[in-house]
């Protein structure tokens, strides 16, 4: 026969902690904008996960004659679009972007017919750790995971 004894006042005493660690979700947000951040900052040094498109021609003609290629995709000077990356987070709300104006041209794209002082159509470089359509990348919603079974846990003491 096998006896299994639950200890209820443990169980309620956990159960409290999974409660108030569910109410207070401000250091998990801090996590989560960090880890957002990361994930960009991977995206700037792989040029892309998946691969971003390559250059036109124009624009790597363009590069070459101001010194700035070959270099990487995305990042022509140390004050650019990979520098500009920052994260906010309060208690509820994890954020990661750019202040660069032309940020959402690179991230999603954009065609000339729609922006005619483009010299050619722009294909979305996704470096914020989601794709054109808005969906989350892969390895980013499971660090985000892993950071809120961690903080439950590390917070339930479970």
């Amino acid at each position: 026969m096998i006896t299994v004894e639950l200890d209820h006042e443990r169980l309620q005493a956990a159960l409290r902690r999974v409660e108030w660690a569910v109410g207070d979700v401000a250091p998990l947000m801090r996590g989560i904008a960090a880890e957002l951040v990361s994930q960009t900052e991977e995206n700037f040094a792989e040029e892309g996960r998946p691969d971003w498109a390559d250059l036109s021609d124009t624009t790597t003609e363009r590069r070459a004659k101001s010194g700035n290629w070959p270099g990487q995709i995305l990042q022509i000077s140390a004050a650019g679009l990979a520098a500009s990356i920052s994260s906010r987070a309060d208690d509820s709300t994890a954020l990661v972007g750019s202040n660069k104006p032309y940020a959402a041209m690179m991230h999603f794209g954009g065609k000339k017919s729609d922006f005619p002082h483009l010299w050619g159509d722009i294909p979305g470089r996704p470096f914020l750790p989601m794709d054109t359509e808005g969906q989350l990348q892969l390895d980013a919603e499971e660090a985000i995971l892993e950071l809120a079974m961690h903080h439950i846990e590390r917070t339930a003491r479970l």
